[in-house]
């Protein structure tokens, strides 16, 4: 089973994802910041991360660059209601798997 951290400052997207992908059948953990994300991936191996973009002290760029340097086989996906190219470009430039909107 998929070992999946969804990493997001807004308690209701948090729990939103937990259910869609635990339905799906995924171990899911939850983290409501950054700084609690990269701690989280220096204890466990996550298969995927999930992370939103804005957040605050530790934005989703900080997480993805270290998560690539603590894990670089994890993938990362940024969720953003913020998306622009400029940020999209950002999160590919360092190794984002994905980024979506937060349209779903």
């Amino acid at each position: 089973m998929a070992k999946i951290l969804v990493v997001d400052d807004d308690q209701g997207m948090r729990e939103f994802l937990e259910i869609l992908l635990a339905r799906e059948g995924y171990d899911v953990t939850l983290a409501s910041g950054g700084k609690e994300a990269i701690g989280l991936c220096r204890k466990y191996k996550f298969d995927l991360v999930i992370t939103d973009l804005k957040m605050p002290k530790v934005d989703g760029i900080d997480v993805l660059k270290t998560i690539r340097e603590i894990s670089p086989e994890t993938m990362v996906i940024l969720i953003t209601a913020f998306a622009s190219g400029e940020t999209a470009l950002a999160a590919m430039k360092e190794g984002a798997h994905d980024y979506l909107e937060k349209n779903f």
